[in-house]
């Protein structure tokens, strides 16, 4: 229909003007009218008669998480929003613990792993990783307690639940911190409990044991507070101050030799993630209850909590870069050596950024 239709509007104008220039002028002018560009050039070509793009081949990829968390929205998002799907990327999350995700990296299993904690001591010992995303610089992190404790002072001779005892376990290594700046010590003012889990949820085995009376207060991530503070409990104290690498994602270096493109691709779709999941509250909530079990009130309220957190597009400053660095030093004497240009490579990230803002691409 549309061939019938061009050549009768050059039959037209040939046939009203005689001169070959018209017909020329007429041919153009039609193209442009109904946006033709297959029209007016060979099949597969672009507009003036120029190959087009081919698309990239559809790539395979698996992203490890730890677990199920706030912290992995803008990974989410990527997958429910089609953001992987438009650089032809088919991406798969993989939840295990967060040794056992590393593994799986070293070992070309996965792509990504978001288990930056274990990935920066892996570096140290010899693994070829680096750090190439992080959604915040400050600890998503806080104090929670019984109702008649107020401040951190108030804890003395209380009894507190962590994960896990030693320096290197994040929770325990925040709050102790926090105690020392309060003026209490904290290896003789407070009885640290050691509760063997850090995942979220109100099963979670930290929220248990305030429930239980175990315990008189808890280090928590977003969703522990969030069922801590169902059951009757308050938040005291936020850890935000603190410098700590939140939400991070690590590969090889392998990947980001042999397929920067790739990279870069997995990247842009993330920078989408994170500024939706910045700017965009309902859209951000609607896919994370598909992916954590929480009611919807509760899970904005959780959102209100970290967005203030999150750093721009997954990009920290170098002053981040170093300070959170220092503070896994501080429990982690074999990475001491460490530089900040050996742990991170943001390069693919800011590559993905300027792409994005190239695009003139908005998050709603």
């Amino acid at each position: 229909m549309v061939k019938r239709a061009l050549g009768r509007a050059v039959k037209r104008a040939i046939g009203r003007s005689g001169a070959r220039r018209y017909f020329l002028l007429a041919l153009v002018a039609l193209c442009l009218g109904l946006g033709l560009a297959g029209a007016c050039g060979p099949a597969g070509s672009a507009p003036g008669g120029t190959p087009a793009a081919k698309p990239p081949e559809i790539v395979q990829l698996r992203l490890h998480v730890p677990s199920r968390s706030t912290s992995y929205l803008p990974w989410y998002l990527a997958i429910e929003q089609g953001y992987f799907q438009e650089q032809n990327l088919a991406v798969e999350l993989i939840q295990s613990p967060g040794t056992t995700g590393l593994a799986a990296l070293i070992a070309g299993e996965v792509q990504f792993s978001a288990n930056v904690s274990a990935g920066i001591p892996a570096l140290a010992q010899g693994a070829g990783l680096k750090v190439i995303f992080i959604q915040s610089g400050k600890a998503n992190y806080w104090f929670t307690t019984r109702p008649e404790i107020n401040t951190l002072q108030d804890l003395k001779g209380k009894r507190v639940v962590v994960p896990n005892l030693g320096m290197s376990d994040a929770y325990t290594r925040l709050l102790a911190a926090a105690l020392r700046k309060a003026g209490l010590d904290p290896l003789n003012d407070v009885i640290f409990i050691a509760g063997g889990s850090s995942g979220g949820g109100g099963s979670d085995i930290l929220v248990g044991a305030l429930v239980a009376g175990a315990a008189d207060g808890m280090v928590g991530n977003v969703l522990q507070r969030l069922a801590a503070e169902a059951q009757g409990f308050h938040t005291i104290h936020s850890f935000a101050d603190s410098p700590d690498l939140q939400g991070g994602v690590v590969t090889t270096d392998n990947m980001l030799q042999t397929r920067p493109d790739v990279v870069r691709r997995f990247l842009t779709a993330a920078v989408k993630g994170v500024r939706v999941m910045a700017e965009d509250p309902e859209t951000s909530l609607d896919v994370l209850l598909r992916y954590v079990e929480l009611d919807r009130g509760e899970a904005a309220k959780g959102l209100g909590y970290v967005r203030p957190l999150m750093s721009k597009d997954g990009l920290i400053t170098p002053t981040e870069q170093r300070d959170g660095l220092e503070k896994l030093k501080e429990a982690n004497p074999q990475i001491e050596s460490l530089e900040v240009g050996q742990v991170f490579d943001f390069e693919p990230l800011q590559d993905a950024i300027r792409a994005v803002d190239a695009s003139g691409w908005q998050p709603r």
